[in-house]
């Protein structure tokens, strides 16, 4: 597990209360039951804490973790 997803997985845990145990790469956040309210959120704690400047419509219900750590490395963060 990369150092990016390790610190995606511990913000949804900590921050938005999503039980560790159902977190895998491939899962969607609508699986993880994030509304588009929550999404934003996250956007924002994500950007806090990564120090990236991720936009607020890049996260969607149907976009997995996997892609989401993904889109993060590609940006040259490594958390």
């Amino acid at each position: 597990m990369s150092t990016v997803q390790e610190k995606l997985t511990d913000l949804l845990v900590t921050q938005l209360g999503v039980p560790a145990a159902k977190i895998e790469p491939g899962i969607s956040y609508k699986d993880l039951a994030l509304d588009s309210l929550a999404l934003i959120e996250f956007t924002m704690i994500l950007n806090r804490e990564l120090g990236t400047d991720l936009s607020d419509d890049l996260l969607q219900a149907e976009t997995t973790v996997a892609e989401t750590v993904e889109f993060i490395e590609a940006q040259g963060v490594r958390a």
